[in-house]
């Protein structure tokens, strides 16, 4: 019998399809090394959108329950994950203590070619079109961190209507696209600034600054890559960490 989806409950869909698709593996219904039914079939199964079956999905692939086989499909990868220290599933777009005493302006944001290695580090094709946006974070007035963004066209073409002053890119990605992000990779260095990051901050160049870069996923997807070019006068950087249960 098909455990129904509760409409009524406020916990959203995806997150209800995921703890039951996660049952299905933990209790060897659906046993390691078997195909999973399809997006459509799932679908049907449970009465409810290809997104909301697609984002608990990619959460399951996210968590190391299923592996995604390129023309094949979807399979049990193991019926349990291991205990572990992972960091939070909450997403900040900057790694500061406090976020908001920044004020953003946003300088650029227009449809750009594939520079430099943009297309291998997006994972596109050189034809395609990249997004690109450039924000000035600001604490009293003073510069405190550059943001270039890069996101392929196809992932969030309405991106461009969009007033990033007063939303996030994640967060119309996610609440606008309906795309879920399921992971982030960030690196941390000191870089140099080059002439044009270095008239912005009014400082000598090839200065050393913080560079973070963040490349975030939906998941094999690269849908966003962050550079944050951080003065070192800014506000410390933080990252928490939790236990998975």
């Amino acid at each position: 019998m098909v455990e129904l989806i509760n409409r009524e409950e406020h916990e959203k869909l995806y997150i209800q399809l995921y703890e039951i698709l996660k049952k299905k593996i933990e209790s060897h219904e659906w046993k390691v090394g078997t195909q999973i039914p399809t997006e459509e079939q799932l679908c049907d199964m449970f009465k409810v959108s290809r997104a909301t079956v697609r984002n608990a999905v990619l959460e399951l692939v996210r968590q190391g329950y299923l592996i995604r086989q390129q023309g094949k499909g979807t399979f049990v990868k193991k019926d349990y994950v291991e205990d572990g220290i992972i960091l939070c599933t909450f997403f900040k777009t900057l790694w500061v203590k406090d976020e908001t005493k920044y004020k953003k302006k946003i300088v650029t944001k227009t449809v750009i070619m594939p520079i430099d290695n943009l297309s291998d580090e997006l994972k596109i094709a050189e034809n395609k079109h990249i997004i690109y946006t450039k924000i000035f974070w600001y604490i009293e007035n003073n510069l405190s961190i550059i943001q270039e963004s890069y996101i392929p066209f196809a992932v969030c073409p309405q991106l461009l209507e969009e007033n990033l002053e007063v939303k996030s890119i994640t967060e119309i990605l996610e609440k606008k696209c309906g795309i879920k992000i399921t992971q982030i990779d960030a690196h941390l260095e000191l870089n140099p600034l080059t002439r044009e990051l270095a008239l912005n901050f009014s400082l000598p160049e090839k200065e050393p600054v913080i560079l973070l870069t963040q490349k975030i996923f939906s998941g094999d997807t690269i849908l966003l890559l962050n550079k944050f070019y951080i003065k070192g006068d800014t506000d410390s950087l933080f990252i928490s960490f939790q236990r998975r249960t």
